[in-house]
């Protein structure tokens, strides 16, 4: 099976479900989430989805969700979860407002685990960062879908008037991680120190 076919398998595995309106085309310049704005150095697909308690987020792609995807959620409450639940034996995990820097660390990593059948998952370079002019926390990922196929990615989270926000980048670590790594790091960048252009 080729990776690409591989990673659409693991991707279709994922609980966030497509809204009715479907994707659109996100022009470069300011993309508004809630309660952030990113800026696109370049053209993306847009695609609304809904996680947990049908709450509304958005996956960025220009190749297929599958192959890579920049995915932001926003103004998630205490109860929220990032994805549906899979197993009932495996409860995706909730938000909840005492919860320190690791564990909403342990939540994203968690999440991805129960929820988008990512097993094996490490972290790496846990560093503080800012979000939209408030503290936030930063850190890197590897890990292995059930499929076999090795992903990687980057995540950018904080809260923010008590609500969780998060960006997050996953895609298979060959060639795909690294195709638009330019403007995966702008998303992040842009949100961090606020170099909102257009």
């Amino acid at each position: 099976m080729t990776i690409k076919k591989l990673w659409l398998t693991a991707a279709l595995a994922m609980t966030l479900t497509a809204c009715a309106t479907g994707p659109r085309l996100a022009p470069a310049g300011p993309f508004e989430t809630k309660a952030y704005t990113v800026n696109l150095l370049s053209e993306w697909n847009a695609l609304p989805v809904r996680t947990d308690r049908n709450q509304l987020a958005t996956v960025l792609t220009k190749d297929g969700p599958g192959l890579n995807a920049v995915y932001l959620f926003s103004d998630m409450k205490p109860g929220d979860a990032l994805y549906n639940q899979v197993s009932r034996s495996r409860p995706v995990p909730k938000f909840n407002l005492d919860m320190s820097d690791l564990e909403m660390v342990e939540l994203v990593t968690a999440s991805l685990e129960r929820g988008a059948r990512i097993k094996s998952l490490a972290t790496q370079n846990i560093r503080p960062d800012t979000f939209a002019g408030n503290e936030g926390i930063r850190f890197d990922m590897t890990g292995t879908t059930i499929s076999g196929l090795d992903v990687e990615g980057s995540a950018l989270l904080a809260v923010i008037d008590g609500k969780f926000n998060l960006i997050l980048f996953i895609a298979p670590s060959e060639y795909y991680a690294d195709k638009y790594r330019g403007d995966v790091d702008a998303i992040f960048t842009s949100v961090a120190d606020g170099t909102i252009t257009g």
